[in-house]
């Protein structure tokens, strides 16, 4: 999505938590839903009528208040101008269209704004306060969203979704080290004398400098990791093994068997690497059950899969598809084995 997009995006949703949108800024706004979905997470959450969300929402106003009134004074100064001191207490419709972008934006920011405040108070930690257990770093991305992070050695990490990643103030200095829960794609910096580490639940990945994708979500039957470029050692927590990944290579190790592993290649679909698919928006599946797929489906698209027909949950399914709306992944699907679905409140139910 294009810098123009997005923040068409953000003006319509703005206005309709506002109450300002018109019915074709409303139609607008969900053909923009509907073609970027990864929006949908935030639009839902917005939309959400509570007294949590409105305090917040209060909050937020009265924040980008101060903060704009300190900004404007500071532009007004800048050129010049004696007393253009901006009034707050604006009435009717002077003070409707002079703040209504105000409105807007506070609404539109409440929960990025609530997620900036905590990655920069624990990042400030991370610089300021050395008492154990206090300084740590995180980034968690919810169910239907994904994340482009900069670590401070100059790594790049796409977070998928529902997944966390954390490190320590001692991240770039002693060691570099993070812990990862989910699924996570790596380009590692690389720095000989100090070697990038993974924790996992199953297994802890030693990186010297290496583009890799890891795969360690809890409840899930596998752990995987796959390396696209460079070296890396996969040490298992519950044995002694360390193995040794090269280029292209894929380890799968079976959270049902503390021991066991199996050692692969990397999938190849429509010229695509089915590992790393989610990385340009794609959803690929090699010989996956529904009842597997269905999960990966909540995952992305924040809602929750209810079978009523059993027999699909034993589907399986082998394919790469480009992430557009749910209705079209299911309808792909169900072209492959019978089944019907219907969709209502964020519920899908299979029958």
């Amino acid at each position: 999505m294009d810098e123009i997009t997005e923040r068409r995006m953000y003006d319509l949703l703005g206005k309709k938590m506002t109450g300002d949108a018109s019915a074709e800024e409303l139609r607008n706004l969900e053909v923009l839903l509907s073609k970027y979905p990864e929006f949908r997470f935030m639009h839902d959450e917005l939309i959400k009528q509570d007294d949590d969300r409105e305090a917040a929402a209060e909050q937020a106003l009265q924040a980008y208040a101060v903060h704009y009134y300190g900004k404007m004074c500071q532009d007004i100064n800048s050129d010049g101008n004696e007393d253009h001191t901006p009034d707050l207490m604006i009435a009717g419709e002077e003070k409707r269209h002079k703040w209504g972008w105000l409105k807007i934006a506070a609404v539109i920011t409440v929960p990025l704004l609530l997620g900036i405040i905590s990655y920069n108070y624990l990042h400030k930690a991370d610089m300021d306060d050395s008492r154990p257990g206090i300084n740590v770093s995180e980034m968690i991305t919810q169910k239907g969203s994904k994340s482009k992070i900069k670590l401070p050695d100059g790594t790049t990490v796409l977070l998928n979704a529902d997944s966390k990643i954390s490190y320590s103030k001692n991240f770039d200095v002693n060691s570099r080290v993070v812990t990862l829960t989910g699924e996570a794609y790596f380009d590692v910096v690389h720095n000989a004398e100090s070697p990038f580490i993974i924790h996992t639940e199953k297994a802890d990945i030693k990186v010297l400098g290496t583009e890799l994708n890891v795969r360690a979500y809890p409840g899930e039957a596998k752990f995987e990791t796959s390396l696209i470029r460079g070296k890396v050692e996969v040490d298992m927590k519950n044995s002694n093994k360390a193995i040794i990944l090269k280029p292209s290579e894929k380890i799968v190790l079976s959270k049902n068997n503390s021991t066991g592993y199996n050692l692969t290649q990397v999938t190849k679909l429509d010229a695509a690497v089915a590992e790393t698919a989610w990385t340009n928006g794609q959803l690929s599946f090699i010989d996956e059950s529904f009842a597997t797929i269905a999960t990966e489906l909540e995952r992305q698209y924040n809602v929750t899969i209810e079978f009523k027909n059993t027999t699909a949950l034993s589907y399986r399914y082998t394919g790469i598809f480009d992430k557009t709306r749910l209705e079209d992944v299911l309808n792909i699907l169900k072209l492959v084995k019978p089944f019907n679905y219907t969709i209502a409140d964020n519920t899908v139910t299979i029958f």
